[in-house]
């Protein structure tokens, strides 16, 4: 019992010597507390209220204390409020780190926890705060206990005056609106100019600005009071480097599509090799599964590879780049310095508190210029090359227009030098052909025999059926137009005129064939309506011949009266004719019906 007494008696003198009240007014306002109170690292980060109060805390100097990443510790401050007025005052504590995971605050036997995983609903201020109230000359002393396994361990502490830090809160509210109407005008204005200019580095640029929202929406904490639940708000915050990463992608994108670094080939590579293996990074950091923040170190190399791309591409000539070289070094360095302060190395916003936003304001607007200068220049030397151009097709088509003349003389001279020819050709032809026809025609007139007088007829009609066909080619040839109709009528003439028959010919010509079809066609004709001729065996015979067309499917059908086929008409060489040039020619069917005379359908189809 006399040890617990000392032991209090020992604390009691400890805790006079090293913790001096703080005396505040209903006038305080604005006031940092933390460089007047004492600090203790909890290297366990489990020790409860009534252990730490046990513990020997240290007298703290600075206003900020920043621990770094993943480090496993909780900070625990305490400080003493006195209230030396006689009045009853209420005040705004302030914790302006956001991103912290938890922050706790013990007096008067109670315990209140803000923070990112504890963000209270009806809260409307970007950081954290508490509510401190002190009765006319009281005295409090206050524990509070920050831990962040997630971001970076640092602390601040401000003590307001209610209506002093709402205006504060309003004003920098209003800072964020501006900065977010000025990247969604450019936003929106870039996206309406890569409709229109389907440029690559537009595309980049565009992606670039939607990563910066993206980024200063979730860094600045509004998305998470304004936008996300707090379960999302939690899920988003262990994936702290995933949104990092896509801001730095769209980063290094829009470097290499605006310096068009492959032409850089080894900073190009190195590009590529960070654009390939940061997501991978960003992944494996969620909740720092294998990766915490301070792998954002890795990052420090780029910083300077693009800063250093942007002067080398401005040596070897690229305009645009002086734009890129002076508003990207802005942004680097300010996403350098939050690297450092992410890592607990230096913290930049003591003195500029919207480096990093302001930085990628004046980043966006002049990346805007730097593209609209990069359509001024390119128009230039689109005009240039489109001037050139113009020269050398006026140049060409001189000398085309010249070439084309020369050799238009000799293609006229060989042109009549082949007609002339040409028209030799079919001369000799046309007189051959009639003389085998009057070598035939004689054979028949000096022929007793009947049935060899039937085949040489047979020969001639096949011969002139030829003739016919070798007329009709030369009138095509001419650029005259083969009537089906009339083709038909002359080749069942010239067959008429050989035999004394009655004969009636019915026509149903209800299709027109080209010159290859009315080629085979006409030389089947010839076999079917000769053979109707000679087998017939009727006094008053009428064939029937009938040509149709349905889409893309042809018939043709020639039948008779006659008396049909009897064993020695139905395997003759006229058929065998028929059958090969329906079935190799024209690739179709033959039917033949032979009931109340003969009934020959030939089908077949065109393609294309």
């Amino acid at each position: 019992m006399q040890f617990k007494i000392i032991r209090l008696l020992y604390l009691s003198i400890i805790f006079v010597a090293t913790l001096h009240a703080i005396d505040i007014d209903s006038s305080t306002t604005n006031y940092e507390i933390l460089s007047k109170s004492d600090i203790y690292v909890d290297d366990t980060h489990n020790l409860s209220k009534e252990q730490i109060s046990m513990k020997k805390f240290v007298k703290n100097s600075k206003a900020n204390i920043a621990l770094g990443v993943n480090t496993g510790k909780a900070l625990w401050i305490k400080f003493q409020l006195k209230n030396i007025s006689d009045k009853s005052i209420n005040k705004i504590l302030e914790f302006p780190n956001f991103r912290m995971e938890e922050i706790t605050l013990y007096h008067d036997g109670q315990a209140f926890t803000e923070g990112i995983y504890h963000i209270r609903g009806d809260r409307t201020s970007i950081t954290p705060t508490f509510k401190i109230e002190l009765a006319p000359y009281e005295e409090k002393v206050f524990y509070l206990r920050a831990y962040s396994k997630i971001d970076t361990l640092a602390a601040e502490l401000v003590l307001w005056e209610i209506d002093d830090y709402k205006k504060y809160d309003y004003r920098r509210k209003g800072f964020y609106i501006v900065f977010f109407v000025i990247i969604f005008t450019l936003l929106i204005y870039n996206f309406m100019l890569l409709i229109f200019i389907k440029d690559r580095a537009y595309r980049a640029y565009i992606i670039y600005l939607v990563s910066v929202v993206i980024f200063e929406a979730i860094y600045s904490g509004l998305a998470q009071i304004y936008l996300f639940s707090q379960e999302f708000t939690i899920i988003v915050s262990k994936g702290a480097l995933i949104y990092v990463a896509f801001l730095v992608l769209s980063v290094l994108l829009f470097t290499r599509e605006f310096l068009r670094t492959y032409k850089y080939k080894k900073s190009h590579k190195l590009l590529m090799t960070y654009i390939y293996i940061f997501p991978i990074i960003a992944v494996l950091g969620y909740d720092n599964l294998i990766f915490d923040l301070n792998i954002l170190i890795v990052l420090i190399p780029i910083v300077f590879i693009t800063v250093g791309l942007g002067f080398y591409a401005l040596f070897r000539g690229e305009k645009q780049a002086k734009f890129y070289v002076f508003g990207w070094s802005f942004v680097i360095f300010s996403l350098l310095f939050s690297i450092l302060k992410v890592m607990g190395i230096y913290d930049i916003t003591v003195y500029i508190v919207y480096l990093t936003e302001i930085a990628f304001a004046f980043e966006a607007l002049l990346f805007s210029i730097a593209l609209a200068y990069r359509i001024r220049l390119y128009s230039k030397e689109k005009d240039i090359a489109n001037q050139t151009l113009i020269d050398f097709q006026k140049e060409e088509q001189i000398r085309l227009e010249r070439v084309v003349s020369e050799k238009t003389k000799d293609l006229t001279l060989s042109l009549r030098e082949k007609d002339v020819l040409y028209k030799e050709l079919n001369h000799r032809v046309k007189n051959n052909i009639q003389m085998i026809l009057s070598l035939i025609q004689l054979q028949i007139s000096n022929t007793e025999i009947q049935n060899v007088k039937d085949e040489l007829i047979t020969t001639k009609n096949r011969i002139n059926s030829m003739s016919q066909l070798y007329e009709t080619l030369n009138l095509e040839d001419m650029g005259f137009n083969i009537d089906t109709r009339e083709y038909f009528e002359n080749i069942v003439e010239t067959i008429k005129s050989y035999f004394d028959n009655d004969v009636e010919i019915d026509y149903h010509i209800n299709s027109a064939l080209e010159i290859n079809r009315l080629i085979y066609c006409g030389l089947i004709l010839n076999e079917l309506v000769t053979n109707s001729y000679k087998y017939a065996s009727r006094d008053k015979i009428i064939i029937t011949i009938s040509l149709d067309r349905e889409e893309n499917r042809f018939s043709l059908i020639v039948k008779d009266n006659g008396i049909g086929f009897t064993s020695g008409n139905s395997h003759s060489l006229g058929l065998e004719i028929v059958k090969t040039l329906v079935e190799s020619q024209l690739r179709g069917t033959l039917n033949i019906e032979s009931k109340d005379g003969v009934k020959i359908t030939i089908n077949w189809e065109e393609h294309g």
